[in-house]
């Protein structure tokens, strides 16, 4: 049976459910996780955008998706979409799937599409988990898309959500910090620099630009 929950177009009666639980969730979080948004005037954009944070927990993607006011949109591996019921959920929080063993050009075209339809597309640019407790090199794949779509990137760190997830050893859970940077202007770089030139200066730029986020609210 194949039921396809993605949309790259939402109704208004999505939208309104979407909020609805992320006013659920937050109700949830705040006192939990002493939940911490610093500067999220910065997040109110409403034209198509890359959202690009830090990656130490498969939370991550959670805490974005509360976060942020939109609805966020992003690449998963393919290998979650190989259970029925948890493909149905994943797609309705707006997942697609993405093959991480190669340069996935579907995943890419998706994410176009996503983007250009006006939607926040998230992504993590270290492509996966890190095993340290720092912020890992960042890969072209988000430089490349915002070549591909024109949308600008905004940076968002996340910090303690790692100490979360390391269970019993934790009685008080660790203070949760969410940062928003700076709109970072795309279209301006590949007017200045040629393709090659941009992407790897767009990458480097996304990369640190975490790192002074997340070196602000790692205390």
């Amino acid at each position: 049976m194949k039921v396809n929950l993605f949309k790259t177009k939402r109704s208004r009666a999505y939208l309104f459910l979407y909020r609805f639980m992320q006013l659920i969730v937050n109700i949830i979080f705040k006192p939990l996780y002493r939940i911490e948004i610093i500067d999220r005037e910065k997040s109110f954009y409403k034209d198509k955008l890359i959202l690009c944070c830090n990656h130490f927990s498969a939370f991550d993607p959670v805490l974005m998706g509360e976060y942020y006011p939109r609805p966020v949109y992003f690449m998963a591996k393919k290998e979650l979409f190989r259970k029925f019921f948890f493909r149905i959920l994943i797609e309705f929080f707006n997942a697609f799937p993405v093959n991480r063993t190669g340069v996935d050009r579907g995943a890419i075209n998706k994410a176009v599409e996503v983007i250009n339809s006006g939607n926040t597309l998230g992504i993590f640019p270290e492509g996966t988990r890190s095993s340290g407790e720092e912020i890992g090199a960042g890969h072209k794949g988000l430089a490349l898309i915002a070549y591909l779509t024109g949308a600008p990137i905004l940076p968002m760190a996340i910090c303690n959500l790692k100490k979360v997830s390391r269970g019993k050893k934790k009685i008080i859970w660790p203070k949760i910090r969410i940062i928003f940077g700076d709109l970072i202007d795309t279209e301006e770089i590949f007017k200045k620099y040629s393709k090659k030139e941009g992407i790897d200066i767009l990458a480097k730029c996304a990369i640190e630009d975490l790192k002074k986020l997340f070196s602000k609210i790692n205390y």
